[in-house]
């Protein structure tokens, strides 16, 4: 068996001559154009511009349509809620039924001015948002928008004040 040592011992020896030495080599530390971001930053928005007279007029008034429609709704509820409670149990063809669903038919038109001013403070809105997009300037926006949830809620008691007497029916 021969001894392989003294020839391995050479290999590495002829291998370390081959690396080159004193060198300055690459870092592997991230390069400048690896550190940078590709993120978008979006800059902030400008606060949205007031409403105009003619706008805030505008909302003005038809929140006035809506309260109105309210008062009405309100004036009429009550007559409605006695006509119901008179009228339970009864067949559906008694005249105390009759005259709760006559009362039912008013309350539900009389939410007409509340429901107009939400379809109208709605469109105002989408109007008012598609022109800020061109034009910053716009305003509006925010007085509509607060305007039109005021309306919505309004509306949407109204609904369940509705629904909750014809269930009762």
């Amino acid at each position: 068996m021969k001894n392989t040592a003294p020839a391995a011992l050479i290999g590495l020896i002829a291998l370390s001559a081959c690396a080159p030495t004193g060198q300055d080599y690459p870092s592997l530390a991230p390069r400048p154009v690896e550190q940078r971001s590709d993120d978008l930053v979006e800059a902030p928005l400008p606060p949205p511009a007031p409403a105009d007279a003619k706008t805030g007029a505008q909302i003005a008034g038809l929140l006035a349509d809506a309260r109105r429609g309210e008062a009405d709704f309100a004036g009429v509820l009550e007559p409605a809620r006695r006509a119901v409670s008179a009228a339970k149990g009864k067949a559906a063809d008694s005249e105390a039924w009759i005259e709760a669903q006559q009362m039912l038919s008013a309350l539900d038109a009389s939410r007409a001015p509340t429901a107009a001013a939400m379809t109208a403070l709605d469109s105002l809105y989408v109007d008012l948002a598609a022109r800020a997009t061109a034009d910053a300037s716009v305003g509006g926006l925010t007085e509509a928008d607060a305007a039109r949830r005021a309306v919505e809620t309004l509306y949407d008691a109204q609904i369940a004040r509705l629904s909750e007497l014809r269930a009762g029916l």
